[in-house]
């Protein structure tokens, strides 16, 4: 069945996706920096020590929760957008979901129209950068619909939540093996940076190619 289109879902003012994310973006690093000093002051990972050191990094009166807004932009600046895109779908050569969207992701969904689709564009482009470029101008005539508004801010949160794990897993356990702490601890605190970055990465993957097609099944019905 057709999506519906009502006045309603279109935005009456520009959205500033990344602006709407920053606040869990703050969230993200702060639970990431009461594990670090929990284990880091504390040498402990009890439930009940982590919840002490969120509390304390997340104090309005506190340099910490100052420092994280700060910290957010410079982290999440830390790459490119090509890296990020990188880090992500894991691929070198155009990692970004719109080089791929007609010659792979369109068979794996069921929500657009395919004929109509075709109908409306012809014979597909194989090549990656001709793909992407095919799917930005579909995506320019459908970016302010909600479902293609909110698709890509989780993208956006997710991709940069990628992008600032790596960051913790390349510098976070030099600190805690410097410090010399139980290197059991610290073995398992570093494989767990590790797990969390590749977690969100695959999150963000899904999240990204739920994006472009979310472009083409407002086009196919459009």
């Amino acid at each position: 069945m057709p999506p519906k289109k009502t006045g309603s879902s279109r935005s009456a003012k520009p959205r500033y996706l990344q602006r709407e994310n920053a606040i869990k973006l703050w969230t993200f690093i702060g639970a990431n920096l009461a594990v670090f000093f929990t284990l880091l002051v504390g040498n402990d990972f009890s439930v009940a020590a982590v919840d002490q050191f969120w509390h304390r990094v997340t104090a309005k009166d506190g340099i910490i929760a100052a420092i994280i807004p700060i910290l957010a932009v410079v982290l999440s600046g830390v790459f490119s957008d090509t890296w990020k895109a990188r880090l992500v779908f894991w691929r070198w050569h155009d990692p970004l979901p719109g080089c791929r969207v007609f010659s792979e992701l369109l068979a794996t969904d069921n929500r657009p129209n395919k004929e109509a689709l075709a109908n409306k564009l012809g014979e597909y482009p194989r090549e990656p950068g001709k793909q992407n470029a095919l799917w930005f101008g579909l995506y320019t005539k459908h970016c302010d619909l909600e479902k293609v508004l909110e698709a890509h801010k989780i993208y956006l949160l997710t991709r940069d939540m990628a992008s600032i794990s790596l960051v913790f897993v390349i510098l976070l356990p030099i600190v805690v093996f410097a410090e010399n702490l139980n290197w059991e601890v610290a073995v398992i605190y570093a494989a767990s940076l590790v797990i969390q970055y590749a977690l969100i990465a695959i999150s963000a993957r899904n999240h990204g190619n739920r994006f472009v097609l979310n472009v083409l099944v407002e086009e196919s019905y459009a």
